[in-house]
């Protein structure tokens, strides 16, 4: 099993006798183990990853579209997952290959940013006039909730995708990982924390749910029915009292972790990690063994 935390790193600030919060960006803190009818196969495993995201350059020979080139901007988000390693893994690379990937096009008189697995409203090799596709057409078009959507569809492609063999069916468990995505926005600079969980929708299929994490709450995955509530509680108190809230919501999974332990359950384990994002970049911030 898995345990994580994700939420707005905050702290108070006080100038000249008045108090404010400050957002310093987002956190994510988790446990490292991969485990097996409680038994622990390995640890020391990364469940908080960098993915890139890159919109694709538009290459012209005069007012030729002579196809996508390279990449006109990039930047970069954190994904968090709980559940099934196996599955997982393979709809995190289904989120880095789409969001690795997307393209600026035009349609319906409007410049729009569309998925890799869209080929048919990708731009065509025509003449397209030299006024278009300029940088103030096309700089606004990256947004947080462009982003979050591409994650759902990521992971729905997948499901949908498993819907023709009977291991849904059969073993829906299987199927039933967690995600937790952080981005901050370029167009209003602003931290976006999203939560995705997958249910059934009938006997061979499934959805995903994603939900909009508010500064004063967190996302939690993994352990959620045992610990979501507490976690939530502890945020809050930090909050009160003026604490840095990442760090002491990697103190909050590392207690977890040992007062599990001690008991002799080892579903969640160390090391734990803090993982702080700040635009664009991961940073590993503590890492308790």
């Amino acid at each position: 099993m898995t345990l994580i935390v994700a939420g707005h790193s905050l702290e108070k600030i006080t100038f000249s006798g008045i108090s404010s919060t400050h957002v310093r960006g987002l956190f994510a803190a988790s446990d490292s183990s991969i485990t097996s009818g409680g038994t622990t196969l390995v640890s020391g495993f990364k469940k908080v990853v960098e993915v890139p995201i890159r919109v694709k350059g538009l290459n012209f020979c005069g007012e030729w579209f002579d196809g996508y080139h390279d990449y006109r901007y990039e930047d970069g988000c954190f994904v968090a997952f709980a559940g099934s390693t196996l599955v997982a893994q393979h709809i995190m690379n289904s989120i880095k290959n789409h969001l690795g990937e997307i393209y600026p096009t035009y349609e319906d008189e409007e410049y729009k940013l569309v998925m890799s697995c869209e080929p048919h409203r990708h731009l065509r090799q025509i003449d397209y006039d030299d006024s278009m596709f300029l940088d103030k057409h096309l700089n606004g078009l990256l947004s947080a909730k462009l982003v979050s959507n591409i994650v759902r569809h990521s992971i729905q492609a997948v499901l949908d995708s498993a819907q023709k063999h009977d291991g849904m069916r059969n073993n829906f468990r299987a199927f039933q990982a967690e995600f937790i995505l952080g981005f901050r926005c370029p167009l209003d600079y602003k931290y976006y924390l999203y939560q995705y969980e997958i249910h059934p929708d009938n006997e061979k299929s499934a959805i995903v749910n994603m939900t909009q994490i508010q500064e004063g709450d967190v996302a939690v995955i993994g352990l959620k029915e045992q610990y979501s509530e507490e976690a939530k509680d502890h945020f809050q108190k930090a909050l009160d009292n003026g604490d840095n809230t990442a760090i002491k919501m990697h103190e909050f999974i590392v207690n977890a972790i040992e007062d599990q332990n001690s008991l002799g359950v080892f579903s969640i384990g160390k090391p734990c990690g803090l993982y702080m994002y700040e635009g664009r970049y991961v940073t590993l911030k503590k890492y308790i063994r």
